[in-house]
C-alpha cells in the first residue's frame, strides 16, 4: 500500500466517459472489503457509491462540484457519527479507501469542504456526517486548471520534518537526517500526507518506542463547517505512519496514554511499537 501513497495525487481532471462495468464491479468489492473495518476508536464507516452513467456534467452541479471536479464519472462517500474521534477513524478509514483505489488506477481527490451535503441527505440519520467523499474515474490529460489548482493548494509543498516530528517532548524538533533508517520513511509517509488546504496540522512525538500523535489546530480554519475538519487529517497521518510500520514488519497496537497531554495540542493516540 505504500507504493499508492507515493503515487496519489489529487485528480480533478477526468475522462468524460462513465465507468465500465468491470470497475464498477471493482469498486463494489473494495467497498465491500473495507466496510466491516474499524477504525483506532472502534467506528466504522457506512459506505455509499454514487455511478454516473449519463449527464455527468448535470449530476456535478446537483452535488456542487461543477466547475471544481470536471467529469467525474462516479463518486464514493461514507457516514459516520459525528464526534471528534469518530471523524478521526473516518479520515483514517476513507484514506484506505482512496489508496485501494489508487493502487488499481482511479484518480481520486479528498473533498470535504466542496461539496453539497445535501445532496446525500437520504444516505445520513441523527447525528449522523458525511464528513468527506471523492470522484473515481480515470484521468485526464492534466490541463492548466489542474495545475493552477495544484499550485494555489500548494500540493506540492511540504513542512521539514523538525516542524511536525519531535523527540522526547515538542522543545527538541527532530531532524530527517536523525532518523533512524527503519523509521524515516514511515514519517516521510505522514510528512508527504493529504491534508486540507495543505494546512498539516499533525504533530508526532517520538517516545523511545511510543509515538504519540497531536493536532495542531489552526485558528479558525474551517469554523464553518459542522465537523472538525481537521480531525481528518489526523486520521490520514496515523493511516500513512502505520503503513509504513506494516511495510517495515513492525509490530504494533493503539494505545490511549494518560499524562501525555502538550499544551495547545489535541492529543489523540499513541502507537506502541513492540517489535
Amino acid at each position: 500500500m505504500t507504493d499508492a501513497i507515493l503515487d496519489r495525487k489529487s485528480v480533478r481532471t477526468y475522462e468524460k466517459k462513465p465507468l465500465d462495468q468491470h470497475d464498477v464491479d471493482l469498486i463494489g468489492d473494495i467497498i465491500t472489503k473495507l466496510e466491516p473495518r474499524k477504525g483506532p476508536f472502534g467506528y466504522q464507516i457506512r459506505y455509499f457509491f454514487y455511478n454516473q452513467e449519463t449527464l455527468i456534467d448535470e449530476e456535478a452541479k446537483k452535488i456542487g462540484t461543477y466547475g471544481f471536479i470536471k467529469n467525474a464519472p462516479a463518486f464514493v462517500g461514507g457516514v459516520i457519527e459525528n464526534t471528534f474521534f469518530a471523524i478521526v477513524d473516518y479520515g483514517y478509514l476513507f484514506e484506505q479507501m482512496i489508496l485501494m483505489l489508487t493502487k488499481e488506477g482511479f484518480g481520486t481527490v479528498w473533498l470535504g469542504g466542496t461539496f453539497n451535503r445535501s445532496s446525500f441527505d437520504s444516505y445520513t440519520k441523527n447525528n449522523e456526517i458525511i464528513p468527506a467523499i471523492t470522484p473515481i474515474g480515470y484521468e485526464a490529460n492534466r490541463r492548466f486548471f489542474e495545475k493552477a489548482i495544484r499550485y494555489m493548494a500548494k500540493a506540492n509543498s511540504r513542512k521539514p520534518f523538525s516542524e511536525m516530528f519531535y523527540l522526547e517532548n515538542r522543545e527538541q524538533p527532530l531532524f530527517d537526517q536523525f532518523v533512524n533508517e527503519w523509521m524515516k520513511p514511515c514519517l516521510q509517509y505522514v510528512q508527504i500526507g493529504p491534508s486540507a488546504s495543505n494546512k498539516q496540522p499533525w504533530r508526532i512525538i517520538m517516545d523511545q518506542n511510543q509515538v504519540h500523535f497531536y493536532l495542531e489546530k489552526t485558528p479558525n480554519y474551517a469554523s464553518m463547517m459542522p465537523f472538525d475538519m481537521q480531525a481528518l487529517d489526523l486520521g490520514i497521518a496515523i493511516c500513512h505512519f502505520e503503513q509504513g510500520l506494516i511495510e517495515q514488519k513492525k509490530r504494533y497496537t493503539f494505545q490511549i496514554k494518560q499524562n501525555v497531554t502538550q499544551e495547545g495540542w489535541i492529543y489523540i493516540l499513541t502507537i506502541l511499537i513492540e517489535s
